[in-house]
C-alpha cells in the first residue's frame, strides 16, 4: 500500500508538471493564434471588403440606379467597420501594431470619404467626374490603406515568428524540466521500492518457510505472533488462522478415529452377541417346533382314543335304553339280567379306564402346553435383548458419523426382526394360553365323566348285590336305569365336547408349528443380519486404524 501510494504521488508531480507545460504550451496556440492566424484572418477580411468597395463603386459610377449595387457597397463598409474594433482590440497587443492602428483608421476615413463622394457625383449624374475623382482616390488614399493594412499583416507575421521562437525555447526548457523530474522521481520511487522490497521479501521467505513446514506435515502452533497491519500482514494472518484451523481438525480427527476404533470393536461384540442370540432363538424355534409337532401327534392320538370313548359311550347309552326297555320284564329274565349287569360292569370298567387314559392324555398336553410357554417366553426375552443390542448398535453407528451410515440401516433392519420375532413370540403365548385354557376345560370334563362312570359302576355293583330282591325292586331298578341313562347321556356329551376341543388344540397347534417357522425364518435373517454387521464393524476398525496411521505422519 505505501509502494501504492508513492508511486501515485510520483505519477501526480509527473501529471501535474506536464500538466503545467501543456497549459503553457495552450496559451502559446492560442496566443499565436491571437497574434497571427486571427490577426492576418481579420486583415485579409478587411483587404476583401476595401477590394470588394472598390469593385461595386465602378458598377455604381457606370450604374448608379441599380440599388442592389448601392446596398452591397453600404454592407461592404459596415462589415469593415464591424470587423474592426476586434482586429484592433487584438492588435493593440503588439507594439508596431498598436502604432500603425491611427494611421489605418486615418486612411479609411480618407478612404470613406472619398468613396461616398463618388457615390455623390454618381447620383448627380456626373458620371465623368465621379470616375475621375475616384480614380484620383484610388491612385491616392485607397493605396495608402492598403499598404496600411499589408503593413499590419507583416507586423502580425513577425510576432507570430517570434512568438514561435520563443516556444520552441519554452517547451525546449520544459521537456528537459520534465525529464529531470521524471529521474529524480524515479531514483526516490525505486530507493524507496528496494526498502519496501527487501522488507516484503523478508516476510514473503518467512511466510514461505512456514509454507514448507507445513508441507512436511508441521502443523504445531508458534506461538504469539504480532502480523503487519498491511496486506502481508493479513496474508500472514490468515496462513496463521489456516494453520490453527488444520491443528485443530487434526485433533479432532485423531480423537474422532480413536473413538470410531473404540466404537467398532464394541460394534463388532454387539453383532457377535447379537448372532450369537439369534442362533439360540433359531434352536430354541426348532426345539419349539419339534415339542409342536409332537403335540399334534399327541392330540391326534388323543382324538382317536376320545372316538373310541365315544363309540363306547353310544354303545352303553344303547344298551342302557334296552335296559330301560326291558326293565318291565326283569322279573322273568333274571338270569339274563345278571349277564346283562355284568356285560355292563365291564363296558363302564372299560369306559372308565378310557376316560382314565384320556384325561392322562390331556394332563400331558397341558404340561406340554406349559413347556411351549416356557419355550416362548425365553423366545419373548432374547428378541428384547435382540432389540436392546440393535438399538445399541445403532447408537454406536451413530457416534460413527458418515461411516456408521449403512451400520445404522442394518442396526434398524435388526431391530426390526427383533420387534417381528417378539410380536410372533407374543402371538404363540396367546395361542398357548387358549390351548392351556382349552385344556383344562377338556381334563375338567374328564373328570366329570369318570366321576360319572364311577357312579356308573357303584350303581351296577349295587344292582348286582340286591339282584335277589330285583322282583321287588323293579321300580326302583327302572329309576336307578333312567339316572344311568342320564349320565351315560352327559358323558356322551362331554364325549363330543373332548372331540371338538381336541380339533381345536390340533389346529392351535398347526399354527403354532407355522408361527415357530415364521421365526425361525426371522431369527436366520436376523444372524446374517448381524454377520454382516459384525464384518462391516471390522472394515471400519481398519479405516480407523488406517486413519490413525495417516494422521501419524503429522504433526501438530
Amino acid at each position: 500500500m505505501v509502494l501504492v501510494v508513492i508511486g501515485i504521488m510520483g505519477m501526480a508531480i509527473l501529471s501535474f508538471s506536464g500538466y503545467r507545460a501543456m497549459s503553457q504550451a495552450s496559451d502559446d496556440i492560442d496566443n499565436m493564434y491571437s497574434r497571427k492566424l486571427k490577426a492576418t484572418r481579420m486583415l485579409g477580411d478587411e483587404i476583401n471588403y476595401m477590394r470588394m468597395i472598390q469593385v461595386r463603386i465602378v458598377k455604381h459610377i457606370l450604374d448608379p440606379k441599380d440599388a442592389q449595387i448601392n446596398a452591397s457597397i453600404d454592407e461592404a463598409m459596415k462589415s469593415y467597420e464591424t470587423k474592426w474594433p476586434e482586429y484592433k482590440a487584438l492588435g493593440m497587443r503588439a507594439d508596431k501594431a498598436a502604432a500603425e492602428i491611427p494611421n489605418t483608421e486615418k486612411k479609411w476615413a480618407e478612404y470613406k470619404n472619398g468613396i461616398q463622394e463618388a457615390r455623390k457625383l454618381a447620383d448627380a449624374g456626373k458620371t465623368q467626374e465621379a470616375w475621375v475623382y475616384y480614380k484620383g482616390v484610388e491612385a491616392g488614399v485607397t493605396q495608402e490603406l492598403l499598404k496600411s493594412l499589408v503593413a499590419l499583416q507583416k507586423v502580425a507575421d513577425d510576432n507570430a515568428d517570434a512568438l514561435n521562437e520563443e516556444i520552441v525555447e519554452r517547451n525546449a526548457s520544459t521537456m528537459t524540466a520534465m525529464i529531470v523530474t521524471t529521474l529524480l522521481c524515479f531514483a526516490v520511487l525505486m530507493g524507496i521500492a528496494f526498502f519496501i522490497v527487501r522488507d516484503i521479501m523478508t516476510n514473503l521467505d518467512r511466510m514461505v518457510m512456514e509454507c514448507n513446514r507445513m508441507k512436511d506435515g508441521d502443523f504445531r502452533l508458534n506461538g504469539n505472533y504480532e502480523p503487519r497491519g498491511d496486506e502481508l500482514g493479513q496474508m500472514d494472518a490468515a496462513m496463521q488462522d489456516m494453520r490453527k484451523t488444520l491443528n485443530k481438525l487434526m485433533r479432532h480427527v485423531s480423537e474422532s478415529a480413536e473413538q470410531l476404533a473404540a466404537s467398532s470393536e464394541e460394534l463388532t461384540a454387539s453383532a457377535g452377541q447379537a448372532a450369537q442370540a439369534a442362533t439360540q432363538v433359531a434352536q430354541s424355534a426348532t426345539e419349539v417346533v419339534e415339542s409342536v409337532e409332537h403335540q399334534q401327534k399327541s392330540v391326534m392320538d388323543s382324538n382317536e382314543a376320545v372316538q373310541s370313548a365315544e363309540a363306547s359311550v353310544e354303545e352303553i347309552r344303547q344298551k342302557s335304553d334296552q335296559v330301560e326297555a326291558n326293565s318291565n320284564a326283569a322279573a322273568t329274565r333274571a338270569e339274563k339280567g345278571n349277564q346283562a349287569i355284568d356285560d355292563s360292569v365291564r363296558q363302564i370298567k372299560d369306559v372308565e379306564e378310557t376316560v382314565t387314559a384320556s384325561a392322562k392324555m390331556v394332563d400331558r398336553l397341558g404340561e406340554r402346553s406349559k413347556e411351549i410357554g416356557e419355550i416362548v417366553d425365553t423366545m419373548t426375552g432374547i428378541a428384547e435383548q435382540t432389540n436392546l443390542l440393535a438399538l445399541n448398535a445403532s447408537i454406536e453407528a451413530a457416534r460413527a458419523g458418515e461411516h456408521g451410515r449403512g451400520f445404522t440401516v442394518v442396526a434398524g433392519e435388526v431391530g426390526k426382526l427383533a420387534q417381528e420375532s417378539k410380536e410372533s413370540a407374543e402371538k404363540i403365548a396367546k395361542i398357548i394360553k387358549e390351548i392351556q385354557g382349552d385344556t383344562e376345560e377338556a381334563v375338567l370334563s374328564m373328570r366329570t365323566g369318570r366321576e360319572a362312570v364311577v357312579e356308573g359302576a357303584q350303581s351296577v355293583e349295587s344292582l348286582r348285590t340286591m339282584f335277589e330282591e330285583i322282583n321287588q325292586l323293579v321300580v326302583g331298578v327302572s329309576g336307578e336305569i333312567s339316572h344311568v341313562t342320564e349320565s351315560i347321556n352327559a358323558m356322551a356329551d362331554a364325549t363330543n365336547d373332548i372331540a371338538s376341543e381336541m380339533n381345536d388344540i390340533n389346529s392351535y397347534s398347526g399354527k403354532v408349528a407355522s408361527e415357530m417357522q415364521a421365526v425361525s425364518a426371522a431369527t436366520e435373517e436376523q444372524s446374517a443380519s448381524a454377520e454382516e454387521i459384525a464384518a462391516a464393524s471390522e472394515a471400519l476398525a481398519k479405516l480407523a486404524q488406517d486413519q490413525q496411521a495417516a494422521l501419524s505422519s503429522f504433526r501438530f
